[in-house]
């Protein structure tokens, strides 16, 4: 007869939890990596390709995965249409700013329009990146 260990629902989850937060720690960790290779050190996109085709894979599997068991990636509730348009928001407002700051450290103020050329480019930017983010 084989030996069955059985195993307390709490120990369980807390091993699931832990498996979650380790995942959680690389997820962004990953993303913290090609952040920094591309804004500070300006690295071709060569140099962090790994790193951003493991990023990419790890979201579309967790969304993926999320939609095909049936998980609400929010709540239906009030407050969870509140997070999804915060998200949007706050996603499409760095979309901007690291946009934005790029391109006036790579162009110059002149060549991007003066202060309304920045104002256009940069309301622009934020509606795409909120859109984008809120699909």
């Amino acid at each position: 007869m084989k030996k069955v260990n059985i195993q307390d629902e709490r120990i369980i989850f807390q091993k699931r939890k832990i498996g979650s937060d380790a995942f959680l720690i690389i997820y962004f960790g990953l993303i913290a990596s090609i952040l920094i290779q591309q804004f500070l050190f300006g690295a071709p996109f060569s140099q962090y390709a790994a790193e951003f085709i493991l990023f990419m894979v790890a979201a579309i599997y967790v969304v993926g995965r999320s939609i095909i068991m049936g998980n609400n990636l929010y709540d239906n509730s009030i407050n969870g249409q509140k997070m999804v348009v915060i998200n949007s928001v706050v996603c499409g407002l760095t979309i901007t700013a690291v946009t934005i700051t790029l391109n006036t450290i790579n162009l110059g103020l002149e060549k991007m329009g003066g202060t309304t050329g920045i104002a256009i480019t940069a309301l622009a930017t934020f509606s795409c990146g909120v859109l984008a983010s809120f699909i």
